[in-house]
């Protein structure tokens, strides 16, 4: 079995031996069939050893304990429960002290909760994201954290799922010592503490101490329903806090114990612990070498996108030179960067002192020339193939050997971008979603002649930026965007459904924003303008154009698809409606009604037919890229865990059924993966991919 416990035997300053147990399963000291039953071990003999007065709980220098380990969700649990171990723990007449440097995260943390007191480094961190992974604290973390700092803030802390820094943590009552230096010197505090502890009456230390009181939780159901909308963790774990209030402790462990089986036998929980491997495969990409992370960055442009990019490496330790030729852009670039980080002092999640830091960072510049030293330049200009050829040209001219040499483009041609350029090798896509210092993707796109050591530059880029990076294929729109963009939302806008229709399906599907809110958001005009450009508008046969033509661009003019007031809420709009409605009568369609599961085929299961062309086409390295993609770049709900995933969860014959009767062409991948009856992981399907990718790009690396 894999991992250990250590165990030493210290003496205190009072002569007082004292056990120091030390968890060993590197690198996070997981909670393995190995570490439980050497747990187990060291409990008994603690209790047998009359020379021991009591114990420290650790788990060496840099991790206290990152959790339950994962694997054992799919092989299933040998030896002795997490439950029973905590409660051994709780239940031991010798004190137990916690010395917690670095994680103590998920089951780490409930073990922590099962000592009698907590001791913390500064750089030690208390966390229960369960959530996250569609479930709950199952050994014990709803029902001990209530009776310790009570019921609405045991609610926020698990169902928020953000990991609390050590001083925090203290504040909130989640560990009683903060303890200054190193991790001797917090074992040596907790070795002290142990010893006085020693002889103790420890009943108050126990399941009795601070009685969780009763609190207004249904207000944190509301509360809940609405931030984590769809998930269904967060309100079971709204329950357990209720026993935990109502009941007494072991009647409240028999809820847990029922609310976690029902989480973790669901759709959601394996969904969400997909997405949570997938986000981490995303990075890996076979036969590529790692590369050094570039320490400064030449940004063309200073517009929305360039400005979130600069604040995006000068916050991870990047040094940049945000450029642009015209003066006054240059200036609003940097007033809207400064903008941004005074409301980051003003809401106290950022001092001065770092705001100052930060600033000084970023170096504004009107000549290429100051380019010459960056080791990555990132063109930040809007979406014109030549103007962006003119850019890469200046670049080749200025740029040192070896500097990568990256278009943010979210669909040109990267090669054609490329051939501006005398070093092609060198020329990479590195497409950020905007708002690029909120949203977490980056596709690093491999054009046909991107060098290996390049896109090796671009991933060590992505991962220092701290963004979920994701390499894709040289195509159209690249992976999100082209998925996305064939969502059927304008056959049924144009096949007699009204915009709140639609939303309201998309919505109640799990998306934020439903697909015509969302192109209000991002603002019709944008559209528009190009098709009255090339001529193909037809306001009175599509809807899109008889928007545009009546000056509906969205929020940024207060009607769109809706109409929108000050605070920019939107309502429906009878004019709006009018429109459509005027729409539909010149092309013969009347209203109609839909399912919500109709309306959901119809904008979705495209998304997962372009999904398998992208796959086929060696556009996408695996399944659950294309998955990590959506939910990070589009906010698809992640539990489902993304347009893959999903798609595989209806069963592949129904998909190509439903895609077929909808006109579509459907993927040859998909044909033949309906016949063979493929699951998402399983080997031919994976194998098949491989080769499509391979086939493409392996040859190269």
């Amino acid at each position: 079995m894999k991992g250990q416990v250590l165990c030493e035997k210290r003496t205190a300053s009072d002569g007082s031996c004292v056990a120091v147990l030390t968890m060993d399963n590197k690198p996070v000291n997981a909670l393995s069939a190995g570490v439980r039953v050497g747990l187990e071990k060291q409990l008994q003999e603690l209790t047998a050893d009359s020379s021991v007065k009591a114990a420290v709980l650790s788990g060496g220098p840099g991790v206290f304990c990152g959790g339950a380990d994962i694997s054992e969700f799919a092989t299933g649990v040998e030896g002795p429960s997490l439950t029973d171990i905590i409660a051994a723990i709780e239940n031991s007449e010798k004190p137990v002290v916690a010395a917690i440097d670095g994680v103590s995260l998920g089951g780490g943390y409930e073990v922590a909760l099962g000592c009698h007191w907590r001791l913390a480094s500064s750089r030690a961190q208390a966390g229960l994201p369960e959530v996250n992974l569609g479930i709950l604290p199952g050994a014990g973390g709803t029902q001990r954290l209530p009776r310790l700092i009570g019921a609405e803030k045991s609610v926020d802390f698990i169902c928020r799922g953000t990991p609390m820094k050590a001083q925090k943590a203290v504040q909130l009552g989640l560990y009683d010592q903060l303890v200054d230096g190193d991790y001797s010197s917090l074992l040596q505090a907790a070795v002290e503490f142990a010893a006085k502890a020693a002889g103790q009456d420890l009943t108050l230390r126990r399941l009795g101490r601070g009685k969780a009181k009763a609190a207004e939780l249904s207000q944190k159901r509301q509360e809940y329903a609405k931030s984590r909308k769809g998930e269904l963790a967060p309100q079971a774990i709204i329950s357990c806090v209720e026993a935990a209030v109502a009941q007494d402790f072991q009647d409240a462990m028999k809820v847990e114990f029922s609310e976690f089986c029902k989480l973790m036998v669901g759709p959601q929980a394996q969904a969400l612990q997909y997405m949570f491997f997938a986000q981490r495969q995303c990075q890996k990409v076979p036969g590529l070498d790692k590369a050094a992370a570039p320490g400064t960055c030449g940004i063309v442009g200073a517009g929305l996108m360039g400005s979130g990019i600069a604040m995006c490496c000068a916050e991870n330790g990047i040094k940049v030179v945000l450029l642009d030729i015209d003066q006054k852009n240059l200036d609003r670039g940097m007033t809207a960067i400064k903008k941004n980080y005074a409301r980051s002092v003003e809401r106290k999640s950022k001092s001065q002192a770092q705001v100052d830091g930060l600033l000084a960072s970023i170096t504004p510049s009107t000549s290429y020339d100051s380019l010459g030293h960056c080791d990555i330049v990132v063109e930040a200009v809007f979406e014109n193939m030549d103007l962006k050829r003119k850019i890469f040209a200046e670049l080749d001219r200025v740029c040192k050997p070896g500097c990568v040499l990256a278009s943010n483009t979210s669909g040109l041609n990267i090669d054609s971008i490329a051939e501006a350029t005398k070093r092609p090798q060198d020329v990479v896509g590195c497409h950020f979603f905007s708002p690029a210092n909120v949203m977490p993707l980056l596709e690093n796109v491999r054009g046909p002649r991107t060098a290996p050591q390049v896109m090796a530059k671009a991933m060590a880029f992505g991962a220092k930026l701290k963004k979920v990076t994701c390499l894709v294929g040289n195509c159209p729109g690249f992976i999100a965007n082209r998925v996305m963009n064939v969502s059927g939302w304008t056959h049924l806008i144009q096949g007699g459904l009204l915009p709140h229709q639609i939303d309201a399906a998309a919505e109640a599907f799990g998306m934020r924003m439903g697909p015509t809110r969302m192109m209000d958001l991002v603002g019709l005009d944008l559209f528009g303008r190009e098709r009255e450009r090339k001529g193909e508008q037809d306001p009175d046969r599509v809807v899109f154009d008889a928007m545009y033509k009546a000056s509906r661009f969205g929020q940024k003019s207060g009607k769109g698809y809706y109409s929108y007031d000050a605070s920019r809420r939107h309502s429906r709009d009878p004019e709006a409606e009018a429109l459509i409605q005027q729409v539909w009568k010149n092309l013969g369609v009347q209203p109609r009604e839909m399912s919500q599961e109709e309306i959901i085929d119809v904008l979705y299961l495209p998304v997962v037919n372009e999904g398998f062309k992208c796959l086929e086409e060696g556009m996408a390295l695996r399944a659950s890229d294309i998955d990590v993609c959506c939910v990070f770049g589009y906010n698809w709900p992640r539990y489902t865990g993304g347009p893959m995933k999903w798609g595989f969860s209806l069963g592949l014959d129904q998909v190509l059924a439903k895609v077929e009767k909808m006109g579509l062409k459907p993927s040859e991948l998909l044909k033949e993966g309906a016949q063979k009856k493929w699951r998402i992981n399983s080997k031919e399907f994976n194998a098949g991919v491989a080769s499509a990718w391979n086939s493409r790009w392996t040859s190269k690396l």
